[in-house]
């Protein structure tokens, strides 16, 4: 009797030890049945993902105003109007000018390279842009320039708009800009009249004001759809977790951009170590760190996609597929779908784009399930997400 009841206690026992270990295992993951894919692990052993779907973000729709819709206009009849090359005098709204511009935030010292412009030694040209039409969407950065003269030298601090339309992710992160003012070019606008549109820019200018206004709405609606996806995947790897990372997927990844490396200083008949120093890396080691972090945060973040993707059972859409396909190709001027599949299957492997696909549909997933905050208009600064890091938290890794 005494040992049918030790028997009876040692199964209850491992009934409960069996019923604690499933209590604790991820539910949702559970229901994800192998497919010898990349990353085919209990991935909650490998990353603790945050919550990921109903993220607030703020309302961000953009409807161009008249003054927007004057300095896009002005942008474009500029390049068809004479010009007097470095006039003796300093910069003024209107000119066309040149600079070259090395860009760091200051919070990090990191490179921004959105704003950093290397001059070409050969032509002395650099970034070119009609002074005081917000070409980079940040009108601080034409006044900066503005007053300056030809080969001046200006160092400057500023503050990027919050919201950034150019870059959301970084709205309102300072910056600090070393400027190298390298030509002017005033403009003569004198020669633009009715005719000046019809002749140059083949619309009146009635029409050619309505195209801008058209173009101009197109271009913000699809940098606000781009900072949806950006902002809410940032939030997610913000308040998500690394637990370990997996040796075979880390390994494949290190090697595949060491060999890379290796490549590239073999094409230029230099060493790896001399490689690096070009890079800015004060040693081969600091490289190598480098790369780690790298494929290491790389890891991070396909772990988090593929517990999303499994949790979710997501798949793309046939015609989101399709359309993806197309835009992969589109600088090629490749318009049908069979013949993109043949060109991107024959230099990446047609498994690898269809995995690359499913990944970034899993993102905008994550970005279509977000709440929209129409009464938040910034894109930080506010209080979305209680008790969530914001997107810029993850910005520096």
């Amino acid at each position: 009797m005494k040992k049918i009841v030790k028997i009876v206690s040692v199964l209850c026992a491992l009934v409960f030890c069996a019923a604690a270990v499933c209590a604790c295992k991820d539910k949702k993951y559970l229901k994800y049945d192998s497919t010898g894919e990349r990353y085919d692990y209990y991935l909650p052993d490998y990353v603790k993902v945050c919550k990921y779907k109903g993220l607030e973000l703020p309302d961000l729709t953009y409807t161009p105003t008249e003054a927007d819709i004057d300095k896009r206009v002005k942008q474009m009849v500029a390049a068809f109007c004479p010009r007097t090359e470095d006039p003796d005098r300093a910069c003024i709204e209107g000119d066309v000018v040149d600079i070259g511009a090395t860009c760091t935030f200051e919070d990090d010292g990191s490179t921004y390279s959105l704003l950093s412009f290397k001059t070409n030694e050969e032509t002395g040209s650099g970034q070119a842009f009609v002074l005081g039409t917000d070409f980079f969407y940040f009108p601080a950065l034409d006044e900066a320039v503005e007053g300056m003269l030809s080969g001046e030298d200006k160092t400057v601090t500023l503050t990027l708009p919050d919201p950034y339309y150019k870059d959301l992710v970084n709205s309102g992160r300072k910056i600090k800009m070393d400027i190298h003012l390298n030509y002017i070019d005033e403009v003569d606008y004198s020669v633009v009249d009715d005719e000046f549109y019809v002749d140059r820019l083949e619309y009146s200018k009635d029409n050619f004001r309505v195209a801008m206004t058209n173009k101009l709405t197109a271009e913000y609606a699809e940098l606000i759809e781009d900072y949806k996806t950006k902002l809410a995947w940032n939030i997610i790897c913000a308040n998500s977790e690394l637990i370990k990372v997996p040796e075979k997927e880390y390994n494949e990844l290190y090697e595949s951009a060491l060999d890379s490396a290796r490549g590239e200083a073999q094409s230029e008949d230099i060493s790896l170590a001399e490689y690096a120093e070009k890079l800015g890396y004060d040693t081969l080691d600091d490289y190598y760190a480098y790369l780690k972090e790298k494929c290491e945060n790389t890891c991070f973040e396909d772990m988090i996609l593929y517990y999303i993707i499994r949790c979710e059972d997501l798949n793309y859409t046939d015609e989101y597929y399709s359309e993806q396909v197309l835009a992969m190709v589109k600088d090629y001027q490749i318009e049908d779908q069979s013949a993109a599949e043949d060109f991107l299957n024959y230099y990446y492997g047609i498994d690898n784009v269809k995995e690359e696909i499913r990944m970034k549909y899993a993102q905008k997933w994550v970005a279509d399930n977000a709440k929209v905050r129409e009464d938040v208009k910034t894109v930080y600064d506010n209080d979305l997400n209680p008790g969530m890091k914001s997107a810029r938290d993850y910005i520096v890794h």
